[in-house]
């Protein structure tokens, strides 16, 4: 009996791949599996039987280097009457990204394989050898095993809003770093700054100066006045003229506390500290460049959500614009995904089951066998709705009731906040709050930046 669709183990992806393997012409296709890197890629051309055609060959990561994998693979369908080539290619950092689209282009069917599935497959050979040669036979056996995704030509907004986020969290990365740097200058410096172990109420304690220490006073204190001494040749009278020049809004309680922890240090002199003030002063010039640049790439951010579908997930109370275009941005477009669960499992955020011989399945941690930049968004809208959205608060306050650990709760809601954005962005549904004193209207505009924004998300995502 013919069979006219396939329920493959592997999905639809499966389903399609068998299909295509069960034609009549199948014994006439060719695979070509690809080794990107950054300057040479090797390649190497099989039938779907695994018979090498063409032993493995080099060329580089240019037009030149790709027409001369075009020729090789002309001859070789030539050679042998191929009429379709099937082409695998591993998803090494970023390098296989340009060939994917060229290749899109020429015609070929593009498959990717995940570096992970490779992997297993080298295990398979057991052999510990790692060469080019024995990454292309894993590639091939991949594919013959149906193994990667078709590849699908992306929206570029999605593709852009993707980039830029990402970009977004490395420099908010770098200013982290950037502030503990600050912090240990500072730690030289006046080390008091940074607040003091006192006795208050009846146990030791620290006092702060600041409540936060990247904040516009401590700021100017530490590139202007960052040693005690600088501190106690202003006094009192001095510091508050400078808080009236500079706006710095300093408390006569932080103005005492400043001064007598500046009386109480015993820091070096400040001629002794000449390197660390000089380090400290380049340190607060990195973070102002940094933070001019995240501000920046917030607003572009910002813009183009607005032009995605994913606009309509700042209807969630504790997803911001940031948080909603990271989130947009890694689930990508939808048109490729049945269900939110595969979303899920592309962050490697679904559960581990283990069940055999008719005993009770047993659920374990995460994969953590898909995108990990995903999977910190996930856990980032579970932790930033578990604390900012009543519906999900009250969801994580049943979850620690019941045992479950903080990350674990905020995983479970994360990934439950896929499955409403996946059919919030699916339907152009917003989000249907249990919360009584729910306002879209003002969720809105605590996080678009100006009224022509807000305006913006009304009339592309509320139906009047």
């Amino acid at each position: 009996m013919v069979m006219s669709s396939f329920n493959h183990i592997q999905g639809r992806n499966g389903s399609n791949w068998s299909r295509m393997m069960r034609s009549a012409e199948a014994d006439q296709y060719c695979i070509v599996a690809i080794d990107a890197a950054k300057y040479v890629n090797t390649a190497m051309i099989c039938t779907i039987f695994g018979d090498i055609l063409r032993g493995p060959f080099e060329f580089d990561g240019s037009q030149t280097g790709f027409q001369v994998l075009k020729k090789e693979i002309d001859q070789t369908r030539e050679a042998y009457q191929l009429t379709r080539v099937i082409l695998g290619i591993e998803t090494t950092a970023h390098y296989y990204e340009d060939l994917v689209r060229v290749c899109d282009q020429e015609g070929y069917m593009v498959r990717v394989i995940n570096a992970a599935t490779t992997a297993e497959e080298r295990k398979k050979m057991l052999n510990y050898t790692k060469t080019d040669r024995v990454d292309l036979h894993a590639i091939v056996q991949s594919i013959l095993q149906g193994r990667g995704d078709t590849s699908r030509k992306k929206q570029e907004s999605f593709e852009r809003l993707q980039t830029l986020t990402r970009a977004r969290r490395r420099m908010v990365d770098e200013r982290t770093r950037c502030i503990n740097h600050t912090r240990l200058y500072m730690d030289h410096i006046f080390r008091e700054f940074q607040g003091k172990n006192v006795w208050k109420d009846g146990k030791n304690q620290v006092v702060k100066v600041f409540d936060e220490f990247t904040s516009k006073t401590s700021l100017f204190l530490m590139r202007h006045y960052p040693h005690p001494s600088d501190i106690i040749k202003l006094d009192a009278k001095g510091l508050r003229a400078l808080s009236i020049e500079h706006n710095l809004k300093l408390r006569d309680a932080v103005i005492d506390r400043l001064l007598r922890y500046a009386e109480e240090s015993i820091s070096k002199p400040k001629e002794a500290l000449a390197g660390e003030l000089l380090l400290l002063r380049l340190k607060l010039d990195e973070f102002d460049l940094i933070q001019r640049q995240i501000t920046e790439l917030e607003e572009v951010i910002e813009e183009l959500l607005l032009e995605t579908d994913g606009g309509i997930l700042l209807s969630v109370p504790g997803i911001g614009v940031t948080l909603a275009a990271e989130l947009t941005a890694e689930m990508g477009d939808l048109e490729v995904f049945t269900n939110a669960g595969q979303l899920i499992k592309m962050a490697g955020t679904n559960p581990v089951v283990k069940q055999s011989g008719g005993k009770k399945a047993t659920h374990f941690a995460i994969s953590k066998q898909g995108r990990a930049p995903f999977r910190g968004i996930v856990y980032q809208a579970g932790k930033c709705t578990a604390i900012h959205n009543p519906d999900m608060n009250a969801r994580y306050r049943k979850m620690k009731e019941q045992g479950k650990l903080t990350g674990q709760a905020y995983i479970a809601i994360g990934n439950r906040i896929v499955r409403l954005a996946y059919a919030m962005r699916k339907h152009q549904t917003l989000y249907q709050s249990t919360c009584p004193d729910y306002i879209l209207q003002k969720v809105i505009a605590g996080k678009l930046r100006t009224k022509s924004k807000q305006a913006v998300f009304f009339s592309r995502f509320v139906t009047v």
